[in-house]
């Protein structure tokens, strides 16, 4: 699959950031069975790490401002 070149200053940035990413983390997803889960135990896991991620970040953030 191809995509499309995307221009990173336009005001949708989230959803040009899905479209790069979005095949790559489905087949982390749909990896069930390399890793011994059921791909909703996986996709569970990959929301917790990025919910983690994006706290710890915004606590970085607002400790440099």
């Amino acid at each position: 699959m191809e995509l499309r070149p995307i221009v990173i200053s336009h005001a949708d940035r989230l959803s040009a950031c899905r479209e790069k990413i979005e095949e790559a983390v489905y087949q982390i997803i749909q990896g069930e069975k390399l890793v011994g889960f059921s791909s909703t135990e996986i996709a569970m896991a990959i929301a917790d790490i990025a919910d983690d991620y994006i706290l710890a970040a915004s606590k970085k953030r607002a400790a440099t401002h």
